[in-house]
């Protein structure tokens, strides 16, 4: 389903303004420090709130005092991004919101499709990912980031599922996880095994990167139902609520005699319909919200320590889990990488650039179709003649 979301920014760390129509697969590029990832740090958070609202069918707790601002900044330890005149708007098919710093007021408003809504899962890959690679008791280190310590709780979950990778990327490399001890190896092609804080830093960024999408992108929706874990009483509650709303807004839009009977038991509680059409309706919106339909990622520096080959095949790799109805947004300083995008000629692709605003700061842009063309037709030398496309 096409789906339309856009996010502007004013004034957050160096970012001075920024307007950005997601699609797809998006491709961020620019100078360091020129706020890439604070764009891409900003869409997530969006993506989350919005996730949030639409599972509590409510906006109410960002719309107490700073709650919105104060966990943006708290998640990805970014206080010093903060301005007074800071602003952050957000546009879905499903909702629209708002921040204003100045005002510290966060404003809400529903959209036509907001039944519509797929559950994904939202994961935001650090490029300090090599992290559970290098260090092999990274589980008991302590950090500040919230985020590193999601990506941390992701990677262990995706490692405990996925188990083993085989030929990852046609390298000839392949993955074992070693539940017993706690400890990941690489399967060379000439069959040694070695352990991944010992491998080379290709390997130990390659290995997490994969696992990991292969695990969000492919298996997430299965290992979700083959899950045994029990849910806690406020998921469980939350969930319930969830449901409720579902059947209140249905039951109120088919008011008429009653047919058959038809009972829809979830989460453990039943609940009752009197046609089979509406009982239906109900199972299909409430399965969507409840179960993850796809992931939405959001990928630092994918090329990390490879070599332009193995990005080439990463990005081949990249592209087909898109087709599967999973968004990517990526930050990347690879030719190679931008350039395979290009070559995909997608319509669902949009490329970003940073450029310079005033004192520092950076504005964001959306490339146009002729910008595209001429920097698909320099390949690599559009890197040292950026600023002609950002004039």
């Amino acid at each position: 389903m096409k789906q339309i979301k856009k996010i502007k920014i004013h004034h957050f760390g160096p970012i001075l303004d920024a307007d950005i129509n997601l699609k797809r697969i998006n491709l961020i590029i620019g100078l360091q420090s020129s706020g890439k990832s604070c764009a891409m740090m900003i869409a997530c958070f969006c993506s989350w709130v919005e996730k949030r609202i639409i599972l509590r069918q409510s906006a109410k707790e960002f719309e107490n005092s700073s709650y919105f601002i104060d966990s943006l900044i708290s998640y990805y330890n970014v206080k010093e991004y903060l301005y007074d005149d800071t602003r952050i708007e957000y546009h879905s098919d499903f909702m629209s919101f708002q921040y204003s710093h100045e005002t510290r007021q966060f404003s809400h408003k529903w959209e036509r499709k907001r039944w519509s809504y797929e559950r994904p899962k939202i994961s935001y890959i650090p490029a300090e990912r090599g992290i559970v690679s290098l260090i092999s008791n990274w589980n008991k280190l302590g950090t500040q980031y919230d985020r590193i310590l999601d990506f941390k709780q992701d990677w262990d979950l995706a490692r405990s599922y996925m188990r083993k990778e085989a030929n990852i990327l046609q390298t000839g490399i392949s993955y074992k996880y070693n539940e017993e001890k706690n400890l990941d190896f690489i399967i060379t092609p000439n069959g040694n095994e070695i352990a991944l804080t010992n491998s080379s830093s290709g390997i130990q960024s390659l290995i997490p990167q994969y696992l990991l999408l292969d695990y969000l992108c492919n298996e997430i929706t299965k290992a979700d139902k083959e899950s045994l874990k029990e849910k806690s009483f406020s998921d469980k509650q939350l969930s319930i609520n969830l449901l409720n709303a579902i059947y209140k807004r249905i039951c109120s839009e088919n008011i008429g005699e009653p047919k058959t009977e038809h009972i829809v038991h979830l989460e453990g509680k039943d609940f009752l319909f009197w046609d089979p059409e509406s009982a239906e309706k109900f199972q299909k919106e409430a399965g969507k919200l409840l179960n993850t339909h796809h992931a939405d990622i959001f990928l630092e520096e994918p090329e990390c320590n490879l070599f332009p080959p193995t990005q080439f095949q990463l990005m081949n790799w990249i592209v087909e889990l898109a087709n599967k109805k999973n968004t990517f947004f990526l930050a990347t300083h690879s030719p190679y990488i931008l350039n395979h995008l290009l070559q995909e000629n997608r319509k669902d692709f949009n490329l970003f650039l940073t450029y310079p605003a005033n004192n520092g700061l950076f504005n964001i842009k959306t490339a146009t179709e002729e910008e595209i063309q001429t920097i698909y037709d320099n390949g690599s030398d559009a890197f040292f003649n950026f600023e002609s496309f950002t004039t």
